[in-house]
């Protein structure tokens, strides 16, 4: 097949997406108004006219247009409703798929009126809508999908990075524990929650604390651990690559995600797969995959007295972590395995393809 992608191209989630088609013999092209350097396949990074997003996309469309044409896909795939997945409904390139990634339909969608006219018209043009979580399906009937044009494909896990460690992976008692961040630092991911809550865990339990990400509000947070005292007792490593975030997984007691908002979130599958017991925000995307105290705990998302008092809980009860640990892997090979998922999105796209050739 010859599968055009728009879609930011300095995302991973972009890359991992269309990289997987290309790895599998598919010709690929992604077209991005963002930075492409280094992508392992053909990719081409298209001029903004104007500065504001929106008019800066609307007003490249004849280079989107003229891009496709060149390259006659047989499947073009909008990653992110707004923005992208308009462009590409404008192209007039069928059958189109458009890709909600979260914060589309999670938080544009609701925010602002021409974010809801962006989203259903393309949604309403899309011949497939793929969503990851089941927030993000029900978002997309509302914006005038139909439950038969709509696919969850979980944007998962490679098993051979993301898995326990030899052994059992159990930290002894007495040990100082890993507490655990593997989200980017933006306002959304909300890590200034685990700072806030560390003074009350570290008040009962010699705990260090690792986030792996970077962002805009990395200085910001720093500063926040100095303030508190916590100086010694913070890591931040910064961007890391699948494989170092597996590591530092692996040698952690307890993952936790302050998000206020989510899809299926790809860096909880990872610390599951990595059998890491999860903390995590009570938030709809998350329940898809944890049980409150059956294999992981919740917590009210912003509320970082509960979240101390939930990661003192896990690390107490290690009979709660052992059982994370073993059901949370079996989840994963079940139904969060990348290579899996993408080979439905893989059939699903060539029926696509078939049906308008």
């Amino acid at each position: 097949m010859r599968i055009a992608f728009l879609g930011d191209g300095s995302l991973n989630h972009v890359r991992r997406w269309a990289g997987y088609f290309s790895e599998r013999g598919h010709d690929v092209l992604l077209l991005s108004f963002e930075n492409v350097d280094g992508c392992p396949f053909d990719a081409k990074r298209l001029k903004r006219n104007f500065p504001t997003k929106m008019l800066g996309y609307l007003s490249s469309l004849g280079a989107v247009r003229a891009a496709l044409a060149g390259f006659r896909p047989d499947v073009l795939n909008a990653l992110y409703v707004t923005g992208y997945g308009l462009v590409g409904a404008l192209s007039g390139i069928r059958p189109l798929v458009v890709s909600a990634l979260g914060s589309d339909l999670l938080v544009d969608y609701p925010s602002r009126i021409y974010h809801r006219l962006q989203v259903r018209y393309a949604i309403q043009k899309a011949d497939l809508v793929m969503t990851d979580a089941d927030n993000l399906s029900d978002l997309a009937v509302s914006a005038g999908a139909s439950r038969n044009r709509i696919l969850k494909i979980y944007m998962g896990v490679d098993e051979t990075t993301f898995h326990p460690p030899e052994g059992t992976g159990k930290q002894e008692h007495g040990q100082r524990r890993t507490i655990i961040s593997t989200r980017n630092l933006y306002p959304l991911y909300n890590i200034q929650i685990l700072v806030k809550a560390a003074p009350a865990i570290t008040d009962h339990i010699d705990a260090r604390f690792v986030v792996c990400g970077d962002g805009p509000e990395r200085n910001s947070l720093e500063r926040m651990v100095e303030k508190l005292g916590l100086s010694g007792r913070f890591v931040f490593r910064g961007s890391l690559s699948a494989g170092q975030i597996a590591d530092e997984l692996r040698k952690a007691s307890v993952y936790v995600s302050t998000s206020r908002s989510d899809s299926t979130s790809v860096s909880l599958l990872e610390a599951m797969a990595c059998g890491v017991p999860p903390v995590v925000t009570d938030i709809p995307a998350n329940r898809e995959w944890l049980s409150d105290g059956e294999n992981g705990l919740l917590f009210p998302a912003g509320d970082h007295d509960a979240l101390a008092a939930a990661v003192a809980r896990m690390i107490e009860d290690r009979e709660l972590a052992g059982r994370a640990r073993t059901v949370n892997t079996g989840i994963i090979r079940e139904r969060g395995l990348w290579s899996e998922n993408m080979a439905r999105a893989e059939r699903a796209f060539m029926a696509l393809a078939e049906e308008y050739s």
